[in-house]
């Protein structure tokens, strides 16, 4: 008897133990609670943090439906994305960063293996690909915008249904016959109405077919609201139903943001029908709900990336395309009825990647450490959420590209540079550029609007951000499944330096990358050493930097001459 009491004790102990240690597959593995839920994963497009009442509340929107969902669930104050369509897609869908994953940029139409190929990369396994293979039936409605080669569409990566359209942009209003919809594989010839009420209807059809059938479901619905084309002058015609312009407009909103304000209310009414829906079939208590934004908010700044449109990024500067946090920090909640805290205003730092390892750690899939030849950047966040924030997100550093645009944050730190587009995907050829230029330091917590550069105040925190980006740039396996890898340069961590001083300062860097090139040993670098291994790096831009370095015409780069390069 004593021994099956000890027994016993050491079991349940052991039981004790694991819920500790996993609170989120204590709580899914439940009886109250299938072990196999549904996800309902809603994405807006550019649409900026300010522009979530709860988030801002000098804001004209008014989004009733997502303000519900955040006061009964969690919202995330602090949630960093690549600011591009694309990219930040991939990045959620791969749990990796965009240097990593492959989408680079916005996905092209270059054949894998060609140079400048962008694309998520062959050998990395998207969320999409691990819940279809787990057993969940896969839906995709809306906007996809992760590449519509042979191997990049929704039916190529895990998914049973998709409806919508491949690119990044497409008019709201459709006409049959005349929209770039598809059905799977095969164009739409016969849809037409609003795109925004479109997708909302197959989303519900997808969802009623799977509920009735017991099966759990991921529905991925991708809005193209709030991307444009929208009226910002009187001569273009509405996006938005005119009923939600009217309704903008009677309340006071200005004419420059009517069919915004109305593009993004339409939306949320819309995903209303979806939550009402999940009560109707009385599955909301077995449906997590995920809202976020794929990156920040067009602006009406002259020569705004993604069209001069009126987005609301709050107190941030900057906004789509750009790395300062206007273009970063975006809306993001979760919403799980009667499971998620209510009302639970999240400050921890979390970023893009972090959705692929909590949606994988809600469906009870492990969370792989690698992805292809990269790893993994992401946490799952379900601990943090089922916890009500009492198990806080580990502390890390979090790196966002994009053509050379670049932000690192790190607790309350933020470095951030614009090198220029030419060397991005040639991430050797970025951190030549890096260790030789000067970069911005914020400290959040005492300038949201990063307008203090403490560079020359505090140094140490400025080496060692630097250095911790250099690395990540200098490590990234850019290889593409079939094609060559890239020589990657030698990853010698830049010395600490006193960064007030001019870029002409020499640095040990200088004369490693010179040795690293001179391959022959005679003192001197031609055009061919310097560009090293050509496969997968931007040759044009590299011999314009040549022959500028290049002082007298000779064809061969000095070592005083690569010095000059920084004065």
């Amino acid at each position: 008897m004593k021994v099956l009491i000890t027994v016993i004790a050491a079991f349940l102990l052991m039981q004790n133990t694991a819920r500790a240690e996993e609170p989120s597959r204590a709580i899914l593995g439940s009886e109250s609670s299938p072990a196999r839920p549904n996800i309902l994963f809603i994405v807006s497009d550019d649409h900026g943090w300010g522009d979530l009442p709860s988030n801002w509340d000098k804001t004209e929107v008014r989004l009733p439906t997502l303000e519900a969902l955040a006061a009964k669930g969690v919202r995330f104050l602090n949630y960093h994305t690549v600011p591009l369509c694309g990219p930040s897609r991939a990045c959620m869908f791969t749990g990796q960063y965009s240097t990593e994953n492959g989408m680079w940029r916005g996905p092209g139409q270059q054949p894998l293996g060609s140079p400048g190929y962008r694309g998520v990369k062959r050998d990395v396994k998207m969320l999409s690909e691990h819940l279809s293979e787990s057993g969940y039936k896969m839906g995709a409605f809306g906007k996809w915008h992760l590449g519509a080669l042979e191997g990049e569409v929704p039916g190529d990566r895990g998914f049973d249904e998709f409806h919508g359209f491949l690119g990044g942009a497409h008019p709201y209003w459709i006409k049959a016959g005349r929209s770039k919809f598809m059905h799977n594989r095969q164009p739409d010839r016969t849809s037409k109405g609003h795109a925004t009420e479109l997708f909302t209807d197959w989303a519900e059809g997808f969802i009623r077919e799977n509920a009735a059938k017991g099966d759990p479901f991921f529905c991925y619905l991708a809005y193209n609201a709030v991307h444009g084309p929208l009226r910002v002058d009187e001569s273009k015609p509405a996006s938005a139903p005119e009923a939600w312009i009217k309704k903008a407009l009677d309340r006071g909103v200005s004419f420059l943001r009517s069919d915004y304000v109305a593009i993004l209310e339409h939306m949320d009414h819309n995903i209303g029908r979806l939550v009402d829906l999940l009560d109707e079939l009385d599955i909301a208590g077995n449906t997590l709900i995920v809202f976020v934004s794929d990156n920040g908010g067009c602006t009406m700044e002259d020569g705004a990336v993604g069209g001069r449109f009126p987005g609301n990024n709050g107190l941030f500067r900057g906004g789509k395309a750009t790395t300062y946090q206007g273009g970063l920090n975006v809306p993001f909640l979760m919403n799980w009825k009667g499971r998620l805290p209510q009302g639970m205003i999240s400050d921890d730092r979390v970023m893009h990647c972090d959705i692929f390892a909590t949606l994988l750690d809600f469906a009870t899939i492990p969370v792989p450490e690698m992805n292809g030849k990269n790893p993994v950047r992401g946490t799952s966040l379900m601990p943090h959420v089922l916890s009500a924030g009492k198990e806080i997100i580990p502390e890390r550093t979090m790196i966002f590209e994009l053509w050379g645009n670049i932000g690192l944050r790190k607790g309350n730190y933020k470095l951030w540079s614009q090198i220029g587009r030419e060397h991005s995907p040639d991430w050797d050829a970025l951190v030549v550029e890096l260790e030789h230029s000067n970069l911005a330091l914020f400290d959040l917590s005492k300038d949201v609007a990063e307008t203090n550069d403490l560079r020359t105040e505090l140094p140490e925190v400025y080496a060692s951000l630097k250095t911790e980006l250099i690395d990540h740039l200098s490590n990234i396996n850019s290889e593409y499944p079939g094609v060559r890898s890239t020589q990657l340069l030698n990853s010698k961590k830049p010395q600490l330096q006193n960064p007030a001083a001019t870029p002409a300062t020499k640095r040990p860097s200088h004369d490693q990358f010179f040795k690293n090139r001179d391959g022959n040993g005679d003192g001197a670098i031609t055009l061919e050493e310097y560009i090293g291994n050509p496969k997968g790096r931007n040759v044009p831009a590299l011999t314009r930097r040549f022959q500028k370095n290049d002082s007298n015409g000779d064809g061969k780069l000095q070592l005083d001459e690569l010095k000059k390069q920084t004065k």
